[in-house]
């Protein structure tokens, strides 16, 4: 039936990305949300979620319509996307609800969106949400032939309706489990307010928010360095390498490459106690190692320096001080 995040139910002629059911191969983290955000980029709310997301130490998983990212986006938003951490998928082409699309125009809907991507990424999207998270057995044949793995949720707070914060955090709260899909919407305020709830009120019980592992394919060094020409910014990202559970040392792998730099050296940049300060330089392989150390305090934000007056530092994201 094609490869898909969570259980499917059989409909007469449709697929449904039933709320609330399961992850198939989602990883049963112990206390690792997965935040998803639909329909965008919005001029104005997708960079504030950005904000907010760094406030705590935030990953996320972002899914677009190749329309919209056309219409706002070029590559530099999309990589300073990547930068920071995040993933991001096909949403497809025009938010259609594909199981009603004739082969050819799903079809179309589908490798639209994926070059849309490509183009700005380095690389073809692995996952995709079906809009309205209805497909059918057509549209899962076309997905698996395209390699597209079917993402659905375990809770919708439905904050595109505008709901009080307290009966959102309550239906997330209703569909909890370890490594929980969780649907938002990057277009509206009431987004902001809900997601800063859930940020804060699972984060203070140990909860850790992450990209989904499965839309992370492909987006390699070497695939995103591809969009990279003389004069354009550099890119990065990071990873938590090793995190001493006990101790809470924290030592942090990443990449920064700039075109313009083919040998590395990229200074790189974290804020310790507030301040930013001068870490290190990337290798002759552009990559680099953090260690940060234990007890410090709030999340640690990394990022690439890139000299000259009209030219932008590489923004690698904040990062909590535990696992993921």
């Amino acid at each position: 039936m094609g490869r898909r995040l969570l259980v499917l139910l059989l409909g007469a002629a449709s697929l449904l990305l039933a709320q609330g059911t399961f992850a198939l191969s989602t990883p049963h983290e112990p206390k690792v949300m997965y935040l998803t955000f639909d329909d965008g980029p919005n001029p104005l709310f997708t960079p504030i979620v950005f904000r907010v997301l760094e406030e705590y130490g935030a990953r996320a998983t972002f899914f677009p319509t190749g329309q919209t990212l056309r219409v706002f986006w070029d590559d530099e938003e999309v990589q300073d996307l990547l930068d920071r951490g995040h993933a991001v998928g096909s949403h497809s082409w025009a938010h259609s609800q594909l199981s009603t699309l004739t082969p050819e125009d799903l079809e179309d809907a589908l490798v639209r969106a994926n070059g849309t991507l490509q183009r700005r990424t380095g690389f073809t999207p692995t996952c995709l949400r079906p809009p309205y998270g209805v497909t059918d057995q057509a549209v899962e044949r076309t997905l698996e032939r395209m390699n597209l793995t079917v993402v659905g949720w375990d809770a919708d707070p439905a904050e595109w309706s505008n709901p009080p914060v307290e009966e959102a955090l309550a239906h997330i709260g209703k569909w909890e489990r370890d490594g929980m899909v969780v649907l938002f919407h990057d277009r509206k305020w009431q987004t902001l307010e809900i997601l800063r709830a859930v940020l804060e009120e699972y984060g203070q019980e140990g909860w850790t928010f992450a990209p989904l592992p499965e839309c992370l394919r492909g987006g390699s060094m070497a695939a995103r360095q591809q969009t990279r020409s003389s004069g354009d910014g550099p890119i990065g990202g990071l990873e938590v390498l090793q995190f001493d559970a006990v101790g809470g040392e924290q030592v942090l792998g990443g990449w920064a490459y700039d075109a313009d730099s083919p040998e590395g050296g990229l200074e790189i940049f974290l804020n310790l106690d507030g301040e930013p300060t001068a870490y290190g330089r990337t290798g002759a392989d552009h990559r680099f190692e953090v260690r940060v150390p234990a007890g410090t305090p709030g999340p640690v934000c990394l990022w690439a320096g890139n000299s000259g007056r009209q030219r932008e530092d590489a923004f690698l994201g904040c990062h909590s001080g535990r696992r993921g």
